[in-house]
């Protein structure tokens, strides 16, 4: 692992933290649907540092866009601009290169974090693109305002406080009955990536999950992060992920 330092910690809603660190003097080259592990604590309690997506990449600096839920997160938010942590990266496989449109993304809570930087690089590629996003209520709705920049947005809260009232999910399905993409990449909560790998069953088009597991070596050498197969056997989310067709895993 290797020191960086803290440019700037924003506080983007009630426990949602935009982290941005500097990276220029690493030649730090990650892709979209990389991670990164990010240790910002002395000592080994926790023991493990924590997996994060990459949000965003623009030379010298690195986002991290994440929710503070336990111990690694309380310390990774207590930090300031000037101070330091340990990062290692970037680990696993980037997201899918398509070539064919339009490319529909959907998200669920913090699960949008890695999507940002996708988003650049697929209007990059000339790709139209949509952003299926849903939350339970708008204040965890996170970065709308960049999302609206890069891609049409298709919103969805569980108390309808913002959007369609419901589940990300049955919007995506109101959709696809008056347009059928080329591919489509979901990453967000337990559930609601088990309900699109049952959605997904049936569909002519590619779709992939980009699954969050606990992470230790992040090198597949652990064995921690393993997620079984449909058809028998163990996929290694940290070498083989984290965006894995759907098609493929049992969850």
């Amino acid at each position: 692992m290797i020191r960086v330092q803290v440019k700037e910690q924003e506080e983007v809603a009630p426990d949602y933290f935009r982290l941005v660190l500097e990276v220029g003097d690493l030649d730090f080259e990650g892709q979209p649907g990389q991670f990164v592990k990010l240790k910002a604590w002395e000592g080994k309690d926790p023991l493990l540092p924590r997996p994060f997506s990459i949000h965003d990449l623009a030379s010298p600096f690195l986002e991290i866009l994440y929710q503070r839920r336990g111990v690694g997160t309380r310390a990774l938010s207590r930090l300031r601009s000037g101070e330091t942590l340990e990062l290692e990266g970037p680990l696993g496989r980037p997201f899918p290169k398509p070539e064919k449109d339009p490319v529909w993304l959907v998200a669920g809570g913090v699960g949008v974090a890695p999507f940002l930087f996708y988003l650049k690089e697929l209007q990059k590629a000339g790709l139209k693109t949509r952003l299926f996003y849903g939350a339970r209520s708008r204040k965890d709705l996170l970065r709308l305002e960049s999302f609206k920049s890069w891609t049409s947005l298709h919103l969805a809260t569980e108390d309808g406080s913002l959007g369609r009232k419901g589940l990300v999910t049955d919007l995506l399905q109101e959709e696809l009955s008056r347009e059928e993409p080329a591919l489509v990449l979901a990453c967000g909560p337990r559930g609601m990536l088990k309900a699109l790998t049952q959605w997904a069953k049936d569909k002519s088009f590619e779709v992939y999950l980009a699954l969050e597991t606990l992470m230790a070596c992040g090198r597949g050498l652990c064995l921690g992060c393993v997620v079984p197969r449909r058809k028998g056997g163990y996929l290694k989310v940290c070498l083989e992920g984290p965006a894995v067709l759907a098609q493929e895993v049992a969850l």
